[in-house]
């Protein structure tokens, strides 16, 4: 678990967020201190530049009462800034190159402006590149030089502590989003050990087992969620499967075993060449039957795959329905059976025109076949809403409740239905073609008889 946990997506994301957000942090800190310390030094040169205007005042006010103490006041001034100011606050006021009148610095060269030089002197003893001095100098008189400034070694190491906490509060950013991608990377393993548990549960035969969902319905729950419905739907396709082959192998044992018991009766008994003629005939009579049930099946899985959908096209049900009365009004007033034909106009729908031609022909095939000949059978089109929709209905017997699902599966047949002929794929088909055309198939009860409603969508 401990090294697949490093080789997981999850923590690879966590990675990189954690790596985004420190570099995001340590470079919102070096901004955050530029900024302070450039305000903080603009704000102590403001400052040197206050006192320089004051010592400034002080020696022209002297110079102007025109006594022979021009630097008197100057002097005093610098003395009492010392007096009142911290030990970090530095001045000079120097004569020519070489003379100091007041002041805490020693004798430097005068230079104007904005000066940062190591203090020659530090009040602590220490090392003098530790000491940096910055401040403003300026020329009183052509032979007078006046300089304000401040010692940013206690600034510097207060900058040093905040950098230091800065430091600290990173790694602990750090540690917290790592430990977090790990807790986060467990749970997500977790989740997608038990996906994998169940499918591989599932592939060792295990059909019913699902995947267990905590019921979040986060990423993970709806991924779950997915997978166990499309499990219901092979499970459900898989028993469909089961049943066909069951059917399949109930359903082609009676005429292979009449097509066998044929021919080998024929072998025994035949006499002439008209004996085997005839039992020629009937065997490909079974054949045949046979080959039309497995095109049958072959159609409704072409069907189910959705094969035909690209051949769609805009679909007028009046005129598709009235062939279909036609082909079967014949057979029904031969068998002196009532046929009621009613077919409103409609909606177009979209669809295969054979396809939908086929649908129809099955409902009345069954409803010929399954209904005594006096039975009346009716065939009607109308609107349900928006909804273009098609019954056909009869006055047979009809179909119990519980077997309505149950006839639209394949090779299912009532026992009523299995004296008669056929296979009992025709209802399969019709399934098969109304899922194709996304419509809506119900078996109701006509009191008495039968009612197959066809609902199509809506067209737009």
């Amino acid at each position: 678990m401990q090294i697949r946990l490093f080789q997981t997506e999850s923590i690879r994301l966590a990675a990189i967020y954690a790596a985004l957000f420190v570099g995001s942090m340590a470079l919102l800190i070096a901004l955050i201190y530029f900024i302070v310390s450039d305000a903080f030094e603009a704000n102590l040169l403001r400052n040197s530049d206050d006192d320089l205007s004051a010592i400034r005042r002080a020696y022209v006010a002297e110079v102007l009462k025109k006594t022979n103490r021009g630097t008197h006041e100057a002097k005093e001034m610098i003395d009492d800034r010392l007096l009142a100011t911290d030990r970090a606050d530095v001045f000079l006021l120097q004569k020519g190159l070489h003379t100091r009148i007041a002041g805490n610095l020693p004798v430097m060269t005068p230079k104007a402006g904005a000066l940062r030089f190591p203090d020659p002197l530090p009040t602590d003893g220490g090392n003098p590149e530790d000491h940096i001095i910055l401040g403003r100098g300026e020329f009183l008189d052509r032979d007078l030089y006046a300089f304000v400034g401040r010692d940013l070694y206690a600034a510097k190491r207060a900058e040093e502590d905040v950098l230091r906490t800065f430091g600290w509060v990173l790694l602990a950013s750090l540690l917290v989003a790592s430990a977090g991608g790990l807790l986060l990377s467990r749970s997500f393993l977790r989740r997608v050990d038990a996906i994998t548990d169940t499918c591989r549960s599932i592939m060792a035969g295990k059909l019913g087992d699902r995947i267990p969902m905590r019921g979040t319905r986060n990423e993970l729950d709806q991924l779950a969620a997915t997978i166990n419905d499309m499990l219901d739907r092979i499970g459900v396709l898989m028993e469909s499967l089961r049943q066909v082959s069951n059917d399949i192998a109930h359903d082609l044992r009676t005429p292979l075993a009449h097509l066998r018991y044929r021919l080998e009766r024929t072998r025994l008994a035949a006499k002439n060449t008209g004996d085997y003629a005839t039992a020629v005939d009937a065997a490909i009579a079974d054949a045949d039957q046979l080959l039309a049930m497995f095109a049958a099946l072959l159609r409704i899985a072409q069907l189910e795959a959705g094969a035909r959908q690209a051949g769609f096209e805009e679909v007028d049900l009046e005129p598709l329905l009235g062939r279909v009365s036609d082909l079967y009004k014949p057979a029904m007033d031969d068998a002196g059976r009532p046929f009621y034909v009613d077919l409103s106009p409609c909606s177009h729908v979209r669809g295969d025109p054979q396809l939908l031609l086929q649908l129809f022909a099955n409902l009345l095939d069954n409803a010929v076949h399954h209904t005594p000949d006096s039975a009346r059978v009716s065939l009607t089109m109308g609107m349900d809403g928006a909804r273009p929709t098609v019954v056909v209905a009869d006055e047979g017997l009809g179909i119990p409740p519980e077997d309505r699902e149950k006839v639209f599966r394949r090779f299912f047949r009532r026992e009523q239905s299995r004296t008669t002929p056929g296979s009992g794929l025709g209802l399969a088909l019709v399934s098969a073609i109304a899922d194709l055309h996304g419509a809506e198939i119900s078996l109701l009860d006509n009191a008495p008889g039968l009612r197959v409603v066809v609902k199509f969508p809506a067209t737009p």
